[in-house]
């Protein structure tokens, strides 16, 4: 074996070891295995960051006619465009809650509007485009 090859496999080795420690360490908070479910953002997202949120909600109302469109109706297809949560999401229904706060002062309210609980629209201008 020549010098190359032996800090080669012994970089194979320490990435494996720092792998399962990670994962002994992390228990069931590790993060996702990439599946199929969470492929990067494709089609009118395409280098968009996939971990936030507002883009994807944008793209699934303007999809809908600028809704308005229970946050139920919403996660389905955020999910399929490419949105992927940062780590496990504390309750199933996270990423309603998450769309609920979208319309919120602190956040977006100059693109969602809330018309009932858990339901936005985008704002007229917004629809338009």
């Amino acid at each position: 074996m020549e010098f190359g090859e032996t800090d080669a496999m012994i970089g194979q080795i320490i990435r494996a070891m720092v792998r399962q420690e990670v994962a002994a360490a992390l228990g069931d908070r590790a993060p996702e295995p990439v599946t199929e479910r969470f492929k990067p953002p494709q089609g009118p997202l395409l280098g968009v960051d996939p971990y936030s949120l507002a883009p994807f909600a944008e793209q699934t109302l303007r999809e809908a006619g600028g809704g308005p469109l229970h946050a139920s109706e919403m996660t389905d297809r955020i999910y399929e465009l490419g949105f992927r949560h940062r780590r496990r999401p504390k309750y199933s229904d996270q990423l309603e809650r998450s769309l609920n706060s979208l319309a919120s002062p602190s956040h977006h309210p100059d693109i969602f509007e809330r018309v009932a609980p858990r339901t936005l629209k985008l704002r007229r201008r917004q629809a338009i485009a």
